[in-house]
This record gives C-alpha cells, structure tokens and sequence, in this order.
C-alpha cells in the first residue's frame, strides 16, 4: 500500500511540475466580439471560429497593437474555440491548453472567422485569398502574458488587464463585383475559343 501511494504521489508531482501552459479561453459581457459592428450572434452551433496566436514575449513593444492576418511572428496556433450560445461571447474554454510551460511570458492575439471558410486557420485564410464570402478579424496584441497552470487557470486572455485584450470586430468580407465579372468573362472567352477548336 505505501508503494502504491508513494507511486502515485510522486506522477502527481511529476505532472504539476511539467504543467502545460494553459488559459482562460472566453470572453465577458465587457469584451464582446461583434461581427460587422454588431454583436456576434449567439448560437449553439459553431458558426465562428477563434484561435490564440502565440509570440515570444519580445515581439510587441506594448499591448494595444495592431498585428496583420499575415504577421510571421503571429502564425502559430496554439488554441481554438468557437461563438457560444450567448451574443458577443465565446465558448467557455478554462484550461484550454496553449504549449509553453506554466509561467511561461507570451505575447499573443485571438483572431477569429466565418466557419463556413474553414475549420482551421489554413482554411481561413485559403478562404480569404479566394474571395469566399466571409467574416474575419483579430484582436489587438496582448503583450506579457503570463501562462497559468492547471484546469482553471487564473490566466485569461480577454479582459481590461495591461496584458489583456478587449472584444474586437470581425470584418465582412465580399468578393467585388468587379472581380466576379472579370471572371466571368473570362470563363466565357475561354468557351468560345474551345468552341471554335
């Protein structure tokens, strides 16, 4: 018996010391996502998509700033979620699992998009630089964030905190008439040089 205890004190040990980063992945009524600039609609089926960018701690001066779609150093996904039930607010996600160690410092930015462009953020973006009819945006960048620990970390990423970030606007995106008459005609010049083969 004292084997046994001693056994499984020390995997508990063994896990809280190689803790996982990890956060609070949802938003309040004070930091609501809207889309189009009105609040996101609330719905039990996922109709957006969010996910966590992660960056070393070094990458932004400050928060409060601007990072592309495109930014390099904002590319790598460490989390996903998806719109909850509630207008403006996001899928209750503690403990959502990012990399890193606990108390890891990181900068990051939470980017979200119509699922009907895709599941994930490759998808997204293929979406994007195709035209397809969607809505996408980011938040400003959190800077400093300290990584919790645990099943409900103290960590979270939305909130007023100097290390925070605020809700944000997802942007509707239309492919421009222009473009879809462009190709329009020329699907209809290449039938008429097939025609004529």
């Amino acid at each position: 018996m004292k084997k046994l205890l001693t056994l499984t004190a020390l995997v508990g040990a063994t896990t809280i010391s190689l803790a996982q980063g990890t956060v609070n992945f949802q938003n309040t009524a004070a930091t609501l996502i809207s889309a189009g600039g009105v609040a996101m609609g609330g719905s039990s089926s996922n109709q957006f998509n969010f996910a966590v960018f992660l960056a070393p701690s070094s990458t932004a001066a400050s928060s409060g700033l601007t990072a592309a779609l495109t930014d390099p150093a904002f590319q790598s996904v460490a989390g996903v979620n998806a719109n909850g039930a509630t207008p403006g607010r996001l899928v209750t996600r503690s403990g959502l699992d990012v990399g890193g160690a606990a108390g890891s410092i990181v900068d990051y930015v939470v980017r979200g998009w119509s699922a009907n462009a895709g599941a994930t953020w490759a998808e997204a973006m293929a979406s994007y630089n195709n035209g397809v009819p969607m809505y996408i945006g980011s938040s400003t960048i959190g800077n400093d964030l300290v990584l919790g620990g645990g099943a409900i970390p103290s960590t979270a990423l939305f909130g007023a905190g100097p290390n925070q970030v605020t809700g944000f606007n997802l942007v509707q995106v239309i492919p421009e008439p222009t473009s879809m008459v462009l190709a329009g005609l020329g699907a209809a010049s290449l039938l008429l040089f097939r025609r004529r083969e």
